[in-house]
C-alpha cells in the first residue's frame, strides 16, 4: 500500500492600512485586501505580488514577504487571517516550482495595476506577465492542481479567498503576534 504524503501550506490574508489596501477594502467590503502564500507555519517566507519597495507603492512586482520584512516591518498593526491546506506531496513540490519558476524569471512579471480596476468591475483582463496578489496566488494554486477557486485565475480577488470552503482558519489578529500564538497554540494540535 502506498503512503501518501500530506504537507500543509499557508493562504495569508493581510490588511496593513495602507491608502491602496483601504481602497480595495472600501471597493470589496471584506477586512483583507492582501494575500500571500507561504509553504512553512512560521510564515518567515510569503509570496506575493506586491511593493517591492515598501516605502513606495508604485514599485511593485514579486516579492518575497515575511512577518518581519519589507512593508510589514514598517506597518506593526497588520491585521491578518491564516489559513491552512492540506495537499498531497506532490502538490506541494508543484506548487514550490511554480513559485521557483517565476521567482527565477521575477524580472519579467509586472503588478498589473489595471486589473485591480478591471477585476472588480468584471472586466476580463488576462495579461501575459502581469499579476496582482490574488492572481498570483489563484494561478499558482492551480498551475500545481490545487482547485479551491471555481473561477478564472485571473478573475479572483483577495476576498475570493475569504472563508473559502477548503481552508482551514488557524489564526485571526496581529500579523506581529502570530508566532507567538503558534508558539502557545501548536497549530497541528487545534
Amino acid at each position: 500500500m502506498e503512503v501518501i504524503v500530506m504537507r500543509k501550506i499557508y493562504i495569508v490574508s493581510t490588511y496593513t492600512g495602507t491608502v491602496l489596501a483601504h481602497l480595495i477594502r472600501t471597493i470589496t467590503r471584506k477586512p483583507y485586501s492582501h494575500i500571500s502564500i507561504s509553504l512553512d507555519d512560521s510564515l518567515d517566507t510569503m509570496y506575493a505580488f506586491g511593493r517591492i519597495n515598501p516605502k513606495n507603492p508604485l514599485v511593485a512586482g514579486f516579492v518575497e514577504e515575511g512577518i518581519d520584512k519589507g512593508l510589514y516591518e514598517i506597518k506593526k498593526n497588520t491585521i491578518c487571517r491564516v489559513y491552512s491546506l492540506e495537499i498531497d506531496d506532490d502538490k506541494y513540490e508543484k506548487l514550490k516550482a511554480n513559485i521557483n519558476k517565476i521567482k527565477s524569471v521575477k524580472s519579467l512579471y509586472n503588478y498589473d495595476l489595471l486589473s485591480l480596476i478591471a477585476i472588480p468591475l468584471g472586466l476580463s483582463r488576462r495579461p501575459e506577465f502581469g499579476y496582482v496578489c490574488s492572481t498570483f496566488a489563484a494561478d499558482m494554486l492551480s498551475k500545481s492542481g490545487i482547485a479551491l477557486l471555481n473561477k478564472p485565475f485571473y478573475t479572483v480577488q483577495p476576498n475570493d479567498f475569504y472563508n473559502l470552503k477548503g481552508l482551514t482558519l488557524e489564526y485571526e489578529g496581529l500579523l506581529r503576534d502570530y508566532n507567538k500564538f503558534r508558539a502557545t497554540y501548536s497549530i497541528d494540535t487545534i
